[in-house]
């Protein structure tokens, strides 16, 4: 059967006072080195916790899309409790929220550095599918949504767009599915770690 590869990430824990976890992570981990099969192809995932920095995010996310061939790249974060929110496009600019390394972690004039791309970049999933797939298999607390908060989260998903659009093409291989999913902040709200896992893997058979 045909091998595919899919990156995931969740972050670090922030704010503050800072919680003991990330519950973005939390549900990305249990999938690590997982095999899914999906009918036609078996996806391996590679699942890593990405640090709640600017900087940082700016170098790991080109160093994670080099780690394979991806066919699929799901990012995670923490997002407004009660719903599940399916993001659909990401903005280059408008950042000015400092991440967890204090005041001066900070993108130079609030912008994702070093790509060439548009100033809002859609990603090439169809958010509504899947979120009708997702309804009928039973998870109806989830959304789409067109706005991904402007920090960290919203950062990395427009900086792993324009990287699959710049450098996928380059590298002679097909763009990856690129998706950001925003997971309610609390414990049980709507769903559970495990419950959110389950639907990350559903999202793959879906994206596959």
């Amino acid at each position: 059967m045909h091998i595919k590869h899919a990156l995931l990430t969740g972050f670090e824990p922030f704010g503050e006072p800072r919680p003991e976890k990330n519950r973005s992570w939390e549900a990305v981990k249990m999938l690590a080195n997982t095999k899914i099969e999906t009918g036609n192809a078996t996806v391996v995932c590679h699942c890593h916790e990405l640090p709640v920095s600017y900087d940082d995010v700016s170098k790991q996310i080109p160093r994670l899309h080099l780690m394979q061939e991806f066919s699929i790249v799901i990012h995670c974060g923490a997002g407004t409790a009660g719903m599940v929110r399916l993001e659909k496009q990401a903005r280059k600019s408008g950042y000015s929220r400092p991440g967890n390394k204090g005041p001066t972690d900070m993108p130079v004039d609030g912008c994702v550095p070093g790509y060439s791309t548009a100033d809002v970049l859609a990603t090439n999933v169809n958010v509504g599918a899947v979120q009708d797939a997702l309804a009928g298999m039973g998870w109806d607390k989830v959304r789409v949504s067109l706005d991904a908060g402007q920090y960290l989260c919203e950062y990395t998903y427009y900086t792993s767009l324009a990287e699959s659009k710049e450098t996928y093409p380059e590298r002679g291989l097909p763009e990856p599915k690129t998706l950001f999913v925003h997971v309610p902040p609390q414990e049980s709200d709507p769903y559970d770690d495990h419950q959110l896992s389950e639907m990350l893997r559903e999202i793959i058979v879906q994206l596959t």
